[in-house]
């Protein structure tokens, strides 16, 4: 189980985005599934965007952008 939750001074539906994956992440290391809907990382990388006025959040889509052609507003 994965103990981390998204920082509280995050907006709410970002928050909900992160942790969402958090928990997903955890079910598929339980349950030693091999893979995770892809709808899970889609939805945080499109929350994701709509914050990339953040720091932080904008470090993790330059990192992303780097290794994946992800470059359109949208997945």
């Amino acid at each position: 189980m994965i103990n981390k939750i998204a920082d509280e001074k995050l907006p709410q539906d970002l928050q909900d985005a992160i942790n969402t994956f958090i928990k997903q992440t955890s079910i598929v290391d339980e349950y030693k599934l091999d893979t995770m809907p892809i709808e899970y990382f889609v939805n945080l990388i499109n929350k994701l965007y709509d914050y990339k006025d953040y720091k932080t959040v904008m470090d993790l889509l330059e990192i992303l952008e780097s290794v994946v052609d992800v470059k359109r507003k949208k997945l």
